[in-house]
């Protein structure tokens, strides 16, 4: 993937890739919570990060920060949404 690309984000429908970034990695609340003990090392703690994507959803302009493996390019563009593809 690069910028430029149109992808599609879960089920939200087609995306532009504007940029990497990075993005704290995926845990679950049980994993934090063994990890931070109080809420003082919670506010202070830097996460993990890993790469991702910065993208526009096409539908609604709204840039996000996502995973790359929350993308996929495995869909069809409708005639309508390909005409805000620019």
């Amino acid at each position: 993937m690069k910028p430029g690309d149109v992808v599609a984000w879960l089920d939200q429908g087609p995306a532009i890739i504007l940029c990497e970034c990075m993005i704290p990695e995926p845990c679950t609340i049980e994993e934090f919570h063994e990890q931070f003990s109080n809420l003082e090392e919670q506010i202070d703690i830097t996460l993990p990060e890993e790469q991702g994507w910065t993208i526009k959803l096409i539908a609604t302009g709204e840039l996000i920060d996502v995973h790359e493996d929350t993308l996929h390019t495995d869909f069809e563009i409708d005639e309508k949404i390909a005409a805000f593809i620019v």
